[in-house]
């Protein structure tokens, strides 16, 4: 399930799409599965122009993405998500919206603007309800017209030009299984954001392609790409993922990576998803990172008491991902008085 890939870029490309409405998700997903990362990788990769593309995608939601799998997968649910968008507005403010998208999209073409820059060049954005959740660009996200460049303070929007691709459906369930392996009808439909006829007629269209088999003490049909010849192998060793991993958000039905008396501990209140510690496959935990100038803690809540060996793993991962992170040392707490 989780790669030590060689290349960021192809970490990305196995996410398909990486959800960022937290900052730090995507560096934190892409140390997990690489070996090690270039200095300053994310600042190039998120610049204007550059490999990844970070707009509102899947599940209405702010995603980072390589170009083309972000125009798979706007090119499949864009249009509906971009009318959904429209009947938002008109119900809101009781007006037509294109007017204002058009203003927005001539002030991106004299260059990127940060939000309180494109609040005062189109003012009618400044009282737009959730606007500081997208609600004022995501429509304009849905058509591929609008991306979110930069880091932290500097990010502003940018205009991007769509992309016309073959976007199909089935293609879209091809690249859910390349990334994840395998999946059942409703893990597609909640990764993707799907109504039940569209997921179907994914499956359909894929029909050729797929392999169906069941899981030992699981009712539900699983569905793997025929060419895949290892569809449950597991991420051996501990593995730390980001909030809203991609591999958390890809199941439905959480059970093969989450014991059941845990998903709560992990799927929190008002949608927050932790970040979760994986020891050969299954979340034995969660955690969270402090910083103190270069110096990085890493806090671990465990779901019961970690083996020595566990802990010891864990040790060593924490160490290499505050590394790849950019920290010169780290420590790890929360662990030492569970181990058994």
């Amino acid at each position: 399930m989780i790669e030590p890939f060689k290349d960021p870029f192809d970490a990305v490309h196995a996410m398909v799409a990486v959800q960022t409405q937290y900052a730090a998700s995507l560096p934190t997903a892409v140390a997990a599965r690489t070996k090690k990362l270039p200095r300053e990788w994310e600042s190039s990769a998120l610049a204007e122009g550059g490999p990844i593309v970070k707009s509102w995608s899947l599940r209405h939601t702010l995603h980072a993405h390589l170009r083309e799998d972000q125009a798979l997968i706007l090119g499949c649910l864009g249009e509906r998500y971009f009318h959904g968008y429209l009947r938002w507005f008109s119900r809101t403010e009781s007006k037509d919206p294109e007017p204002m998208l058009a203003a927005i999209c001539e002030a991106l073409a004299k260059g990127p603007h940060s939000r309180s820059e494109l609040h005062e060049a189109v003012p009618e954005l400044k009282n737009l309800p959730w606007a500081g959740w997208g609600q004022d660009v995501m429509g304009l996200a849905f058509q591929q017209k609008l991306c979110v460049v930069g880091r932290g303070a500097s990010q502003k929007f940018a205009q991007l030009e769509p992309v016309n691709c073959a976007a199909t459906l089935g293609g879209l369930l091809r690249r859910y299984l390349q990334g994840f392996a395998l999946g059942t009808v409703k893990d597609f439909t909640y990764w993707a954001g799907l109504k039940a006829p569209e997921a179907r007629q994914a499956f359909e269209e894929l029909e050729p392609e797929i392999h169906a088999f069941a899981i030992e003490g699981k009712t539900a049909t699983y569905y793997c790409l025929n060419e895949a010849s290892a569809p449950l192998q597991a991420a051996l060793g501990v593995k730390l993922l980001a909030k809203f991993d991609p591999l958390i958000m890809a199941y439905r039905d959480k059970s093969l990576l989450i014991p059941e008396e845990s998903v709560k501990r992990v799927f929190r209140k008002a949608g927050q998803v932790e970040a979760v510690v994986l020891s050969d496959g299954v979340a034995i935990g969660t955690w969270r990172l402090s910083r103190a100038g270069s110096h990085a803690n890493i806090s671990v809540e465990p779901f019961r008491p970690l083996k020595v060996n566990e802990r010891k793993r864990l040790e060593r991962e924490a160490a290499r991902m505050a590394k790849k992170l950019g920290f010169l040392d780290s420590s790890v707490t929360g662990v030492t008085a569970n181990a058994i």
